[in-house]
Parts: C-alpha cells; structure tokens; sequence
C-alpha cells in the first residue's frame, strides 16, 4: 500500500473522492510505469538504495513527483531484497569493532602509516569468510534494508500497476476511517473471511431489500472515536471487492470536518487479491450441478445466508427458496480432520436451527445425536432427492416485519 504522504485526493460536497488515474490520463501514465518497470528489470545485483537513486533521476524529469513515488512504492512490493551474503552481520561487526580498538586508529583513507593496521583487522576475518577485503568493508553493513540487493521480481504489466495504484488510493483514503458500512448482497463466505482476516468487529443486520448491512469498527472503536483501524479497512477492501453485489461507506476524518467515501461494485477498481473458489469441494460442485438439473420448485443458492452464532457467524453451504416463501439451509460436512468435525458440529449446536440441514459422509463415523436438527447421511455422493425430501420437511415461511437481526462480533 502507499504511504500517508503519496495519497492524492480532494473533498468535495462532503465527500472524499481520490484522484484516481483516469481512462484519459491512462496513456502517458502507462510509459512511466514502463519505464519503471525498466528500471527495476535493469537493476538485478543493486541494492535498494541504489535503485532508489536511479528512480529519483527518473522522477527529477518531471513535477508529479507523487504519482511517480506512489507507483516507485508499488513496485518495491513486488520486488524481493535480499541482504548480499548469509552472514551473522552484528558479530561480524563486532569482530572488526573488537580488532579495530586495538589497532587504533584505523582511518577512511589509508595511507603508509595506518595501511598495515588496516589489513591487519579486515584481512584475517575476509579470509574466514572467504571474500575479499574490499568485499567485506563494502558489505559490512549488508543486513540493513538499504543496503539489500534486489535479487528477484514477481512479473508486472504498466496495466496492473496503474490498476494498483488507483486501489492503493482508495486503500489510503480509509487510513482515516473511524467506521465502514457494508451494503452486501452476495458472496458472504468470501467477505466474512476478509473482515476476520483484517481483525475487524462487525455489526449486522439484515436488509429488508435482501443480503446484509454490516458496519466495521475495531475493539477501541466501542469506547471512543479512533482512526486505529484504519489500515485494517483498507486491508480489507481488496477483499470486499471481490465479491459481485455490495455497496461501502467510510466515515474519514479529514482537516475540514468527517467526511464520507463511498464505492460499489461498479467502481472499476481490481483487487490483487485471489478470489475463493466457488466450490469448496468436488463434492459441493456435484451436489449443486445435478440439483439445478432436476425438475423442482425449490431454487439453490450458493451460501445465501448468514446465521448469527453471537460473535461469530456461520455460512450454510447451500441456501433454498421455495416459490411459495418457504425457505432451508444445507451445509455438508465432508472429509475432515476429526478437529474440523468437531468445530464444525460446535457451530451446528450453536445454531439450533430447524430448518438447516446437515448432510454428513457415512465415513465420518457421527451420530445423528450429534447434530440438532435434520440430518442425511449419504455414503460417496449427496443425492438432490435426498435434500428434495427434507427441505420439504423443515421448510419454513420467514416471518414478516419485526426487528432486524443484529449480530455483533470480533471475527
């Protein structure tokens, strides 16, 4: 991400909006992130030190020192830097340090006097470590960040790092954010993964349109305003972005008064991070191919639910809504470590719902005892006229009107 110093935005009708590189801007743009990419490519073997000073060169030619800084930064994240030699650096030191006090004085320049003094220090611990003396003296600070040499880099087109960089603006405007409102229609399992990832608290509730609100904070948030968890939101967007239906809010603090940041899921930024797979089993990808094939009123839906566990949530594999309202859960439990069971039956318990279906592999060895509500055991697949059976037993009509649903936790 940017630092603090690199974020380019402004304020305007009570809204904080980045300056993002635009579609126009785009092509004078994407030669300065070639040209940097150039740099980094032609720098293999130099310390970071020495790459900066070549991109310093590079961004003198011009008055956008911030943009050019910004998308410099990006790029040091995708390369690797490595201290020159495997040495334990501080007792190297020490050794010359130890040496160099009974030979005092040792000097910069050598001359008649001190050259013998000189040789006497670095030469016998160069030859331990078998280098040169010039080898050593050049290196003898190698495991500071500086002085590390530049020793691989991930591939990166001047396309990616411009869509990096419009993200790590936006990322950077949430540095300052006391709170973030999620408006989340679809992807819950994905989302709920980031925000435990980014060790945020949430607050939801449910939409009466559909899906979920949920307000972000941190633990110091419940006492008092703070900005603390500020880097842990932006941490968080790449992640909300990868999902396909949701709207964000941001309360930033800014120098003229608390401002809002808003985005959705037509804002045209591209997270770098990995999307989940939509199965998390062959198992579950079967079981989802062969239901959609069979004649029935019931309509399947990939984890379209959350349910509240009072600090935590759980996500049903499986969603089903019936034409007529009725609506059940399916979650499957499949071939898992006998730890994974039991967290997983822990979470079921909780629950307690009667509509939530648990199909459960034969080879696990459980008992229906273990488990609250209805249950189906299936041997090597999940058969669709099994579940066909029990969502027309516990298939419930959700109850209109009444309070929103409220949980709140530290995922």
């Amino acid at each position: 991400m940017l630092t603090s110093d690199l974020i380019r935005y402004k304020v305007t009708d009570g809204e904080v909006v980045p300056a993002y590189i635009t579609r126009r801007e785009s092509s004078r743009y994407l030669r300065v992130g070639e040209d940097l990419i150039r740099i980094y490519r032609s720098s293999f073997g130099l310390t970071k030190g020495e790459i900066r000073r070549r991109l310093e060169d590079y961004e003198s030619t011009s008055t956008e020192y911030r943009v050019f800084r910004g998308l410099s930064k990006l790029l040091e994240e995708k390369a690797t830097f490595s201290p020159p030699h495997q040495w334990n650096y501080p007792q190297i030191r020490e050794k010359v340090f130890s040496k160099a006090a009974k030979a005092y004085p040792i000097v910069t320049q050598p001359d008649l006097l001190y050259q013998t003094r000189r040789e006497e220090v670095l030469e016998p611990i160069a030859e331990d470590l078998g280098v040169a003396t010039q080898e050593l003296e050049d290196d003898l600070y190698g495991d500071l960040p500086e002085n590390h040499i530049l020793v691989d880099m991930e591939k990166v087109t001047p396309e990616e790092l411009l869509r990096r960089y419009n993200l790590a603006l936006a990322q950077g405007i949430l540095y300052r954010a006391l709170r973030m409102r999620v408006e989340l229609f679809s992807d819950y399992k994905s989302v709920f993964r980031y925000i435990k990832l980014a060790r945020l608290i949430y607050l939801m509730e449910r939409n009466p349109k559909g899906g979920y609100f949920i307000t972000l904070t941190g633990p110091a948030s419940l006492l008092r305003h703070t900005q603390k968890y500020g880097v842990n939101m932006a941490c968080f967007l790449p992640g909300l972005l990868l999902a396909s239906r949701w709207r964000m809010w941001a309360d930033i603090s800014t120098r003229a008064g608390l401002k809002v940041f808003s985005l959705d899921q037509e804002c045209g930024l591209h997270s770098h991070y990995h999307p989940e797979r939509l199965f998390d089993s062959k198992l579950e990808e079967t079981f989802a191919r062969r239901f959609q094939k069979i004649s029935t009123q019931w309509m399947l839906k990939r984890e379209g639910e959350v349910i509240d566990l009072g600090g935590k949530v759980f996500i049903p594999d499986f969603t089903f809504t019936h034409q007529d309202g009725r609506k059940a859960s399916l979650e499957i439990v499949g071939f898992w470590t006998p730890e994974y069971l039991e967290k997983k039956l822990e979470k079921l318990r909780t629950a307690g719902r009667a509509d939530l279906i648990v199909a459960v592999n034969q080879t696990l060895n459980c008992s229906p005892d273990g488990f609250s509500g209805p249950v189906i055991f299936f041997k090597y697949a999940l058969q669709p006229s099994a579940v066909l059976e029990k969502l027309e037993e516990v298939g419930r009509i959700p109850a209109e009107g009444g309070n929103p649903q409220f949980c709140r936790g530290l995922n």
